[in-house]
């Protein structure tokens, strides 16, 4: 008995590594999730994974919420201490079954697990070599040959939710370590990342609005973008194309310019706006997908505020201004 739970809790040990890893991040204080932690909603829990059948039980532990209290070796000392307690012989010997089928099910969520790492740090690395010198070296702030040879790798590259966890993971451990230079290359990486994948195309925006809109009327879906828009999806699509350490340039011309006319903020913020409803409304909640896109939008959105004329109507739209105060 005692061994067996030496070994459950050495497993739990490796599972609330791994999941602590893989587990997505919680966007906003609205959507954290209430950590399990009285003894109660634990014993629930128990209960519901001892009468799970050993077959659907790895469905089960594979649910985030499930695996991060799975994940804590205080979940298999409280499967011990209700073994012990109970005077039931048919529950006994449940917990025991359980405590024995989550052996198997934490060992081989944890191979998965490494594995599923492995790959994302390997395709990661082949992402960050692209920027190398020729010596192997890095040079930082990247020249603009490396840069554009950074942004290729990042858009040929499979960026899943993995390699972004991987990027989180080694951008916390580079700034402990004082790796500037890496620090900013991997936050170039998610930078091309996001501008790839918030890259705006009229035809498919309108596409996912009509899908959101689907109770209303054929009437009132839209079916185009309207024309005065068309200046300010040009800004936004040049502003996705170049590196955001240019946007300061890129905005104060585009919204001060005379001639050609200057774009307009209000509309140039509209388009943000129908990109945050894409990432807020289509994106799976609290995914790491989610929250890269999300920072890159809410830096964006500041720039527009800071290099926008004086006279520009201010005031954003609420979901705009909910990204600001977040």
């Amino acid at each position: 008995h005692e061994a067996r739970m030496a070994r459950l809790r050495a497993l739990a040990a490796m599972v609330a590594c791994a999941s602590g890893l893989l587990c997505r991040p919680q966007l906003g204080s609205r959507r954290r999730g209430v950590a399990v932690r009285s003894s109660e909603t634990m014993d629930a829990l128990i209960e519901e994974l001892a009468w799970t059948a050993p077959f659907d039980l790895p469905g089960k532990v594979s649910q985030e919420s499930v695996m991060r209290t799975v994940g804590r070796p205080q979940f298999f000392l409280r499967i011990a201490e209700l073994c012990d307690q109970t005077s039931d012989r048919k529950r006994r010997e449940r917990y025991r079954a359980l405590a024995d089928n989550l052996s198997n099910t934490l060992s081989a969520v944890v191979e998965r697990t490494s594995a599923k790492l492995d790959d994302a740090s390997q395709r990661l690395a082949d992402v960050i070599a692209s920027a190398a010198e020729e010596d192997g070296e890095f040079l930082v702030p990247l020249s603009a040959e490396k840069s554009a040879a950074l942004k290729a790798a990042v858009a040929a590259a499979d960026v899943d939710e993995a390699v972004l966890s991987t990027v989180n993971a080694a951008t916390k451990k580079a700034q402990a370590d004082g790796m500037d230079g890496l620090v900013a290359i991997l936050r170039k990486v998610l930078q091309f990342y996001a501008a790839a994948a918030l890259a705006f195309d009229p035809d498919t925006a309108t596409q996912e609005l009509a899908f959101l809109t689907d109770g209303a009327s054929e009437e009132d879906r839209p079916t185009e973008v309207h024309p005065d828009y068309v200046q300010a999806i040009d800004c936004y699509r040049s502003l996705m194309e170049n590196d955001a350490d240019d946007w300061d340039a890129l905005l104060r011309a585009a919204l001060n310019n005379n001639d050609p006319p200057a774009v307009n903020k209000r509309n140039l913020l509209a388009i943000v706006q129908a990109q945050i409803e894409r990432v807020v409304l289509l994106q799976e909640n609290g995914s790491f997908k989610q929250r890269v896109q999300a920072e890159f939008l809410r830096e964006l959105i500041a720039r527009i505020e800071a290099n926008a004329p004086p006279e520009a109507p201010d005031s954003p739209d609420d979901l705009v201004q909910a990204f600001l105060d977040e």
